[in-house]
C-alpha cells in the first residue's frame, strides 16, 4: 500500500490497528488474536491531593479504570471498537481496532505483564495502538486512566507527581491478584512499564530514581511536603524493564535539570528512553 492510499483509506476513520507501509518490520501485529476488557480497581485510603489544605490532608478511595488487552482464545473473531475522549475533555470519538471486547482469554500458558501509563493529561486510550500490538505478540497489557490526570478530570499537578508511581504499583498488584481466566494467564512477576511524559516520570520513580529534596518544596508541586515519600527509592523485583517516552521540552522542565528526578543510575532495570524535540 502506498502512503497516498494509506492516507485515503484512513481519512474518515479512526483505526488504531493500521500500520504504515513504511513502518519498521517489527511494527506489524503479531499472530495472536486478542481480546480487551475494562477493569475497575479502587485503592483505599489514598491522600486526596486535590482537597488537601495547609492543615488537612484527607484520604479517599482512589478509583482507577484500566483497559486490558490480552491474547484471546483460538477461534475469537477479531475486531472491536472503543469510545475515547478528546483533549477538550468532552468530545467523544469512536476508535476501531483488532481486539474483541470481553473475549475469552487464551489458556495453557502465561504471558508477561506490561503497564501503560499516559501523560498529563491523557487517558488509557492514548497508546491503545501499542496495547493491541503488544497483546498480539504475547503480552497482557494494562493501560491506566490515572485519576486527576485524564482529559476529562485534569486537576492539581501535585496529584500526578505523588500518585503516578503509586498507581503503577497498585495496578501491578491488582493484576497479580486477579482471579479467573484473565488472571490465570497474567504473569505479573515479569512486568515492564511503558510511560509517556508523566507516565515516564512515574516509571523512573517506580524504578528507583526517586525525587530530590528540592522537588518536595515546589509551590506548584505536591503540597505540605507529601512528595517526600518518594525520596525513598522504590524496589520491585517484578519490574524487568521500562520505556519512558518524553518530549524534549517536557523532559527538560520536569527532569534533572530542574531538580525533580533523583539520579536515574539508581534505576535497576533496563531502560529504553524515547525523546522528541517538540512539545507533547
Amino acid at each position: 500500500m502506498s502512503l497516498a492510499t494509506f492516507a485515503a483509506t484512513t481519512a474518515n476513520a479512526n483505526p488504531i490497528d493500521v500500520v504504515r507501509p513504511d513502518a519498521p518490520e517489527l511494527a506489524a501485529y503479531g499472530a495472536r488474536v486478542i481480546g480487551v476488557q475494562t477493569l475497575e480497581f479502587v485503592n483505599p485510603g489514598q491522600i486526596d491531593i486535590v482537597s488537601t489544605t495547609e492543615d488537612n490532608a484527607p484520604t479517599y478511595d482512589r478509583a482507577l479504570t484500566v483497559e486490558v488487552w490480552y491474547p484471546a482464545a483460538a477461534g475469537t473473531e477479531a475486531g472491536g471498537s472503543y469510545t475515547a475522549i478528546l483533549r477538550d475533555g468532552k468530545t467523544e470519538v469512536p476508535l476501531t481496532g483488532q481486539a474483541a471486547r470481553d473475549a475469552a482469554p487464551a489458556s495453557g500458558e502465561t504471558y508477561p505483564l506490561i503497564i501503560i501509563s499516559h501523560g498529563y493529561p491523557g487517558n488509557r486510550y492514548l497508546m491503545s495502538h501499542l496495547g493491541e500490538n503488544l497483546a498480539s505478540k504475547g503480552y497482557v497489557v494494562a493501560s491506566i486512566d490515572h485519576a486527576d490526570s485524564t482529559y476529562s478530570d485534569q486537576a492539581a499537578f501535585g496529584s500526578t507527581l505523588l500518585n503516578r508511581p503509586l498507581d503503577q504499583r497498585f495496578v501491578i498488584d491488582q493484576m497479580e491478584a486477579l482471579d479467573g481466566p484473565l488472571g490465570a494467564i497474567t504473569d505479573a512477576s515479569t512486568t515492564g512499564v511503558i510511560g509517556y511524559s508523566m507516565g515516564g516520570y512515574g516509571a523512573l520513580i517506580y524504578g528507583g530514581a526517586g525525587v530530590t529534596q528540592a522537588s518536595t518544596e515546589y509551590v506548584w508541586g505536591t503540597p505540605n511536603g507529601l512528595l517526600e515519600r518518594h525520596l525513598a527509592r522504590f524496589r520491585d523485583p517484578r519490574i524487568i524493564g521500562g520505556r519512558p517516552r518524553q518530549s524534549h521540552d517536557r523532559h527538560r522542565a520536569m527532569g534533572q535539570k530542574r531538580g525533580l528526578l533523583g539520579c536515574t543510575r539508581h534505576v535497576r532495570f533496563p531502560q529504553a528512553v524515547v525523546a522528541g524535540c517538540r512539545g507533547c
